[in-house]
């Protein structure tokens, strides 16, 4: 995978920092190390300087020489000259020891096999009763004996947790017989306070670089992440209807966010749109109402006078019957049957171009339903058509103009009747929603459907797929609904047929 510049250059400062710390850390290991073997090589010196001091002493004084010849000659140890011996040792090592901190010692007699006069004059309490505390007893004691063995001195490391320790051990005489051994110790702690430091750079070392490696890694991946969004985001510009692929974790809801926000521009803008056919489809329809009603009102006069003309020609011809042989009365009616179709769509148009009504009073939903079945002579249209009904019963009552609201509910259910070509069925519900405040009718039919061309203009003006329609009716419908306060809608049925919902404001 190529890496961008951006991402090379984080990558280069990483690594340069990661050298400089593993430089800095080796040194300060060096240094360290020195350090630590220089301390511990001066404290061996310390032991083994001391421990010939103490010896060259015992040596030369005559006081413990008597002592110990005391303690040694006789063929049975007694205890007062074991404990005379004792203190005038253990003074000994304090007088010496007295001077540096953490220093202690003692003796071990090779025909006692065992210490005597263990002093430490600035350790710390508790204070041993019998010689060299036991964790350290038989480490003291084997070198002390190696020491006397082979008549040497020795200088040596030992460790146990928590503590190292130099030890020097060196033989004394008397009357030219190696009898004994000094030894000399003195404690460093193991956990010294730069070998904490030591440790603890250590651990910060790991976590540095896990911690580079694992933000290496967690950048990588956020720009993977983000380059696979910014390319989706890409699609949506070609494809509205696009949405981002859905994530788990880190990225699960920026994607999320993002589809959210895009779903409500997309609805946002299907309400504009919509909003804007609503107010085109307003604006037509007033600058259409104000034309029909000055055509309606010129042609209305005119269809009058021609109506009244021919049924006067219709009375004459009656009462001349040489007339009637030359005009066939049919004729008349024809005529007159034609003025009155002429008449009827004057007055749709004037009802079209004045659909608000003033005359509002509350009214039963189920009982004008009722009335208007009653009404439909859908049992003589010579197909089998049943109409049920599923009424809620005690609807609140709406305010509304009984006879347009009528002519709404005639003109859908004969839509509905025209729709079916054999047999089907036709269901009229109702319903309160109260949350709403508004009471549903769903007219729901069998017949063929609306396609999906037609039905985004089933309300326009003198749009119409019928071939004796005038596309007047359900305009004409939509806009008393409107002048109700409610709304009017078409949709597919799941199965078959299509279905109107029609919702009006209760009566307060």
């Amino acid at each position: 995978m190529k890496l961008s510049k951006e991402y090379r250059k984080i990558l280069y400062i990483g690594l340069i920092a990661v050298i400089s710390i593993i430089a800095i850390i080796a040194v300060n290991f060096y240094f360290f190390e020195k350090w630590e073997k220089n301390l511990i090589e001066g404290r061996k010196s310390i032991c083994e300087e001391y421990a010939y001091y103490i010896t060259a002493e015992l040596e030369d004084n005559d006081t413990i020489q008597q002592q110990l010849s005391e303690l040694l000659d006789g063929s049975t140890i007694s205890i007062a000259s074991s404990l005379k011996i004792e203190d005038s040792l253990a003074e000994l090592i304090k007088r010496h020891m007295i001077e540096i901190k953490g220093l202690e010692g003692g003796f071990y007699i090779k025909k006692l096999n065992d210490f005597i006069g263990y002093a430490f004059p600035t350790s710390d309490p508790p204070i041993p009763v019998y010689g060299p505390p036991p964790r350290s007893y038989n480490i003291i004691k084997n070198q002390a004996i190696e020491s006397i063995e082979k008549n040497i001195s020795i200088v040596d490391i030992h460790a146990f947790d928590p503590a190292i320790f130099p030890l020097a051990t060196h033989p004394f005489k008397y009357e030219e017989q190696v009898v004994g051994s000094v030894w000399v110790r003195i404690h460093i702690e193991r956990e010294l306070p730069l070998t904490r430091l030591k440790k603890v750079i250590n651990f910060l070392t790991i976590i540095f670089l896990v911690g580079f490696v694992s933000m290496a890694m967690f950048s990588i991946f956020l720009r993977n992440g983000i380059k696979n969004i910014r390319i989706e985001l890409k699609d949506t510009t070609k494809d509205p209807g696009y949405r981002l692929k859905r994530r788990g974790g880190l990225f699960g809801f920026i994607p999320a966010s993002i589809n959210i926000m895009l779903d409500l521009i997309e609805k946002e803008y299907k309400q504009r749109q919509e909003l804007e056919r609503e107010l085109q489809q307003k604006e037509k329809l007033a600058s259409l109402g104000n034309m029909i009603a000055a055509v309606a009102h010129e042609v209305k006069t005119p269809l009058s006078i021609i109506k009244m003309r021919v049924q006067m020609w219709q009375k004459e011809a009656a009462a001349k019957p040489k007339l009637q042989e030359k005009i066939d009365p049919d004729s008349f009616n024809l005529v007159i049957d034609e003025i009155n179709r002429l008449s009827g769509l004057v007055k749709r148009l004037v009802v079209f171009s004045r659909p608000i009504y003033k005359n509002l009073k509350p009214i039963s939903i189920d009982q004008a339903i009722e009335e208007i079945i009653s009404l439909i002579n859908y049992e003589n249209s010579g197909k089998e058509i049943k109409i049920k009904k599923k009424l809620i019963e005690d609807l609140p009552l709406v305010n509304a103009d009984t006879n347009s609201l009528k002519q709404v509910l005639i003109n859908i259910i004969t839509n509905s009747v025209e729709s079916i070509d054999a047999r089907g069925e036709i269901l009229i519900e109702t319903d309160f929603k109260e949350k709403e405040s508004v009471i549903t009718i769903e007219i729901s039919d069998s017949g063929k459907g609306i396609p999906d061309d037609i039905l985004k203009n089933i309300f326009d003006p003198f749009f119409t797929s019928k071939e004796t329609g005038t596309g007047l009716g359900l305009s004409i419908s939509h806009e008393i609904i409107a002048a109700h306060g409610g709304s009017i809608s078409f949709q597919k049925n799941k199965e078959k047929g299509t279905k109107c919902i029609i919702t009006l404001p209760i009566s307060n």
